[in-house]
Order: C-alpha cells, then structure tokens, then sequence
C-alpha cells in the first residue's frame, strides 16, 4: 500500500457494493466521522506535521523546476504522470516515461508521452538524456534503491535535476505493509479504498527507502543534494480516531528522537553537476528495455 495516494477521507472508506446496503451507509458515515476527527485533531498539530507529501511534490516541487523546453522523464509514472497534458502544451515540454508494466501506458492520457520505455530502471542504461528527472512513489516497488538511483543520475544531462518522492521504510504502516500476505492488502485496498486499489495495490519492498539511505546513495552517484525533504502525515490510521491520535503521538515522540528519520514519506531533490563540453546525447544501452513507438 502506498501512502502517497492514500486519501481515505475523500474516497470513500467501503466498496461501492457494501456501500448500497443499510450497514454500509452507516459504516460510512461512521467511518466519515472518525475521519474528520482525525483531521481536526491535525489541527492541533504544528503545521510542519500535517503537509501531504504527495499533494506537496506533484502540485508545488514538481511545477517548480518545470521550465519551457525541457526533456523531461517520468519514472514508474505510467497511468498516472507527473506532468498533465496541458502543462506539457503549454511549456513545449518533451516527456518520456519509463515503466516497467507495458499496460499503464495505454491507462495514460494520450498524447502525453512522446516516448514510452517498458523497462526496468534499476538496469536501465541510458545517458545524458533528461533535463528533469521525476520519480514519485515508485522506488518503494523496486528491490534495488541503489541501482535505481544511479540510473537515474546516469539519464541525467549535466546541470540536470532529479526530483524524487518515496514513502519511508521507518513508517509504521510501511512495517504493516511487509508484514502482511498480499492478498490481505489487496483485500483491505478494495474494501476501505476500492476506487484507489488499481494503482495502490503493487507489490512493496521499501528497500533502502530512508532519507539516510538516499542520502549516501544519491552523492554515492556523483549528484548534489539540494534539499531532502520528510514529511510526517499519512491517512491509514485516520478511519479510527484514538487509533489516530495514539499514532500521532508516537510521530511526535519519534520525531523528538529521530528527526527526519521519523518521516512517514520524503522528497529528495538533487542536481547533476554540470561537465564542461559534455556531450548531450540520447544514448541508449538497450538492457530489459523496449520502447512504445508513439
């Protein structure tokens, strides 16, 4: 399960079919309660507390760094990219994406990637193609955090920037998530959050999926951190207000100890020094790759 998307309070907590019945209208509506409990005990919080991560990195980092003309890549985007059609219009964007499941460029809104790579990043290969790199709530479906990232720091130009979003393996419903059988959380995704369990329901393995870990691993691959930013609110818990609030507490209490390290997700946002004359290319190394001619 991924908190990134997770939105409880605004999709709805039952599936449309229990939904139609007596009890679950009243399950609903109970569970809509605890709910706005939950965020009005939020309230209470430091602000720094209740920023969403996800809502923070697609609709204020991302458009930050988007410029007129650039290549852009999207990582493990696929159905639901970063950048939306008409910002890619308006901006002369050139967007490319890379997927590792063929069947979530066809989910895409069509005529916003220019290029569709079905590929694994952790063995992708190509060079000194992008301008931007972005890569939202992906790197905890992959076994290898470390390759990935070099990857990535590889497709970069020179001078280029990456901007990455991860749920962290610290997080207690990321512990919940590698203790459960499968098919539990993909029953719990269609019960309590059915119209998200499409793009929710992928397999997650957290590895390395800490702001220490990213740190060692993106300067490991030459690049210059600009900023790694956590944030400290998820939605998993809040369909159960004490459950909640007891949760909340132990967030405080960690963070008082762990600082950023008690993050439920964070954003890392790195640059590619710049390399005088180098060669900007679009060079591809051709490993476990194909591309969609669009």
């Amino acid at each position: 399960m991924n908190p990134a998307e997770a939105d409880t309070a605004r999709d709805g907590a039952m599936s449309s079919d229990v939904l139609r019945t007596g009890p679950g209208r009243i399950a609903r509506q109970l569970i809509s309660s605890q709910v706005a409990l939950s965020h009005a005990f939020d309230g209470l919080l430091p602000r720094s507390f209740c920023v969403d991560g996800s809502k923070d990195f697609k609709q204020r980092i991302v458009p930050g760094y988007l410029r007129p003309g650039l290549v852009v890549y999207d990582i493990g985007g696929g159905a639901r990219p970063c950048v939306d059609l008409e910002t890619k219009r308006r901006l002369g964007l050139t967007v490319r994406g890379i997927d590792i499941d063929e069947g979530q460029f066809a989910k895409a809104p069509r005529g916003l990637y220019d290029r569709a790579i079905v590929a694994d990043i952790t063995t992708y290969q190509e060079q000194n193609a992008a301008d931007l790199v972005v890569c939202k709530s992906t790197l905890e479906h992959v076994r290898n955090t470390e390759a990935a990232l070099a990857a990535m720091a590889r497709l970069l130009n020179p001078g280029g920037t990456l901007l990455v979003f991860v749920p962290s393996r610290n997080a207690l419903y990321a512990r919940l998530n590698l203790l459960l059988p499968q098919r539990v959380k993909l029953r719990l995704l269609s019960t309590f959050m059915s119209k998200q369990a499409d793009h929710l329901g992928f397999p997650a393995f957290y590895d390395h999926c800490t702001p220490h870990h990213f740190r060692r691993f993106a300067t490991g691959c030459g690049l210059q951190i600009k900023e790694l930013k956590p944030y400290y609110i998820s939605s998993y818990f809040s369909v159960v207000f004490p459950v909640y609030v007891l949760w909340r507490v132990w967030i405080l209490a960690y963070w008082a100890m762990a600082r950023e390290h008690a993050a439920e997700s964070f954003a890392l946002i790195a640059r590619k020094p710049e390399r005088p004359h180098a060669r900007r290319g679009d060079e591809s190394g051709g490993v476990n790759q194909m591309e969609i001619e669009k």
